[in-house]
């Protein structure tokens, strides 16, 4: 099989994999372009190739949070394109990287007619409630939307890689020298827009000189990336806990609170972690935007409500009454499923739980819980995790992809713990955890690294350099030379301020800030005024 053929196959399943099967805590795994280019590289038999690629593609996207559902640009589509394109041709990975970002927003337009189209099966769910069909729900909530997933995404996919490595190839071999330059200055340019999105993301201004101390440590002493990790963690801990006799009393009160409960159920274990299994492997295959993750919500509980109600009204109902919008962070909002559970199955013994209590708890707490989880999981720990793995992935060291692999265990394991929580403790987890100030302290701390590392990371990866000079007499100026004597790095540190200076106060789109860095990119190389 040659190796067109061969992207074209793996590259159109794995676009359609990663739009929802994978499951909620490994689809950013599955979406990591460092995790793309891994898996392709050592297939092929070009690891280093497929490393250095997927990790420079990761740090131009290290800010872009899918914040209830949205995406300005799709990674993992532009992954798939750039990792065959650089193993192909031989290009470099900021050619490829350059050729393939921008193409990150046909993949936007293809999610977005996904998750348009998947208002149909919304609708067929609904008729299936009304006859209490709860297989049918679940075809909704898995079936239908894959396949009309794979017929969206396999096909383009397959044929862009299928003849892209030989038409970049043609396309290099006509380009002016200059064009080639204008390719790798966009790739060393490409990787601020990630790390500008990250600062705007935490924006805890109050933070930001410690993005510019983590630069300049780098900058001037040349440590490791670990080493400046290490340094930041140290410090987020003395920063955020000093004087803190024990912030997670709280929380560790409510853990044991829910050890100690032993009534009996009416479900068994089986049926509580299917509940959990279903969500976490469902809850955006069928997203729409009509209901969110409405269809999902229903097909993980349909089961033990076909359990619980075995009168077939009852359970007409309570498949109706989880078919309303819902959209929230799903490993977090595992704690509305767990309390929801535990009120279902209240209700169906005989307790006083009317369905207006069940469907306020999930409509009140699933905004709250979105913006928590949001923050803490794909804000902060997946942004520390893939910009890590990114700066070992980018000096060829496949050990990168380790933390991607990582971000995927953890909050595994964190929605499981939450989804315990919530159906041992009800309303009471949630009100814990959300009051008891411990999710603030997580999110400080969390800037406080955050803010270091993404300094001390730019400065490895954010690569611009200007090659103009000036002789008088026997004398040459060198403005790089300059800028360097002044401080080092001081292009590229005003290549992420700008940048950042555009999202917030400008308030411009990442779509119009990726435009005008790859115009400045071409410009700077045709007057001969940037480098890489």
């Amino acid at each position: 099989m040659g190796l067109n053929l061969f992207f074209a196959i793996v590259g159109g399943l794995w676009f359609w994999w990663a739009a929802g099967l994978a499951g909620y805590s490994f689809i950013q795994t599955m979406k990591s372009p460092l995790l793309v280019g891994t898996v392709l590289g050592a297939l092929t038999g070009n690891l280093e190739t497929g490393v250095i690629t997927g990790g420079s593609i990761e740090m131009v996207y290290l800010g872009m949070v899918a914040a209830g559902g949205n995406i300005p640009s799709d990674r993992v589509f532009a992954a798939l394109i750039a990792v065959p394109i650089a193993i192909q041709t031989g290009c470099t990975p900021e050619v490829a990287v350059s050729i393939a970002v921008p193409l990150g927003v046909l993949g936007v337009l293809v999610n977005n007619v996904r998750r348009t189209g998947n208002a149909v099966f919304v609708h067929w769910a609904d008729k299936y409630a009304d006859k209490g069909d709860v297989n049918a729900v679940w075809r909704c909530a898995t079936v239908y939307p894959l396949i009309f997933g794979f017929i969206l995404r396999f096909p383009l996919m397959f044929v862009i890689n299928f003849f892209g490595a030989d038409l970049v190839t043609s396309l290099l071999n006509v380009c002016p020298q200059w064009i080639l330059t204008a390719f790798n200055v966009m790739g060393g340019l490409l990787p601020a827009l990630g790390f500008a999105t990250v600062v705007f993301m935490i924006g805890k201004m109050k933070y930001l000189p410690l993005f510019i101390i983590g630069f300049f440590l780098v900058q001037y002493l040349q440590i490791p990336t670990m080493a400046a990790a290490i340094f930041g963690i140290c410090l987020a801990l003395l920063v955020t806990f000093m004087g803190e006799d024990d912030t997670f009393a709280s929380l560790r009160e409510l853990s044991e609170k829910a050890a100690a409960v032993t009534e009996t159920r009416a479900l068994s274990k089986k049926d509580v972690n299917g509940v959990f299994l279903r969500w976490q492997f469902t809850a955006e295959i069928s997203n729409s935007f009509e209901r969110m993750q409405s269809v999902a919500v229903c097909a993980s509980f349909a089961p033990v409500l076909k359990k619980l109600y075995p009168d077939e009204a009852e359970l007409e109902s309570a498949l109706k009454r989880h078919l309303g919008f819902f959209n929230t962070n799903a490993n977090w909002g595992c704690l509305i499923h767990g309390t929801v559970l535990a009120m279902e199955e209240q209700r169906a013994s005989g307790a006083d739980v009317p369905e207006e209590i069940i469907t306020g708890v999930k409509n009140g707490l699933m905004g709250p819980l979105a913006g928590v989880g949001d923050t803490v999981d794909f804000g902060t720990v997946q942004v520390i995790l893939f910009a890590l793995g990114a700066s070992f992935a980018t000096q060829g060291n496949a050990f990168g992809v380790v933390f991607v692999i990582l971000f995927g265990i953890l909050t595994f394991i964190e929605a499981r713990a939450l989804f315990g929580l919530g159906y041992k403790l009800g309303r009471e987890s949630v009100q814990k955890i959300l009051a008891g100030g411990i999710v603030n302290k997580l999110i400080d701390c969390a800037s406080i690294v955050g803010m270091f590392v993404m300094g001390a990371l730019s400065a490895n990866i954010v690569k611009v350099s200007t090659p103009l000079s000036w002789t008088f007499g026997e004398k040459t100026i060198v403005l790089q030379d300059t800028l360097n004597s002044i401080a080092p790095g001081l292009l590229a540190l005003a290549a992420v301020m700008f940048v950042f200076w555009g999202i917030k106060y400008k308030k411009w789109t990442i779509t119009k800030l990726l435009v005008i860095l790859i115009v400045v990119s071409l410009v700077g190389a045709f007057l001969g005024i940037l480098t890489a």
